[in-house]
Parts: C-alpha cells; sequence; structure tokens
C-alpha cells in the first residue's frame, strides 16, 4: 500500500516538473526575442542621452 501511494507521489511530481520546465523553457525563448535591445537601439539610446557624439554615433554604427 504505501509503495502504491509512493508511485502516485512519483509520477505526479514528475508531470508537474515536466510541465514547468516546458513552460520555462518556452517563456525563456520567446521572452529574449521580444526583450533584447539591438546594438543599434543601445547606440540610439547613448546619442540621445548625450554620452557619445554624433561623431562617435556614426563611426560606431558603421562597424555594426
Amino acid at each position: 500500500m504505501g509503495g502504491m501511494m509512493f508511485m502516485w507521489i512519483f509520477w505526479i511530481a514528475l508531470i508537474i516538473l515536466v510541465i514547468y520546465l516546458t513552460t520555462r523553457l518556452l517563456n525563456d525563448r520567446s521572452g529574449k526575442v521580444s526583450t533584447e535591445e539591438s546594438a543599434l537601439d543601445i547606440l540610439k539610446k547613448e546619442l540621445a542621452k548625450g554620452n557619445i557624439t554624433e561623431e562617435e554615433f556614426d563611426r560606431k554604427k558603421k562597424l555594426l
């Protein structure tokens, strides 16, 4: 009887783990695409903040 209960707990825990890992993997893949800034976006922000000059912006933009 105790072995049967342990098997149920094992299978339920395994199913929960698989669901958790699957949703986490899918969220990581889709999240990175939408939230990641491109190098050009970062350069534009630095120019807007005044951290780099227009000449530096143009030079760095050509390197991208």
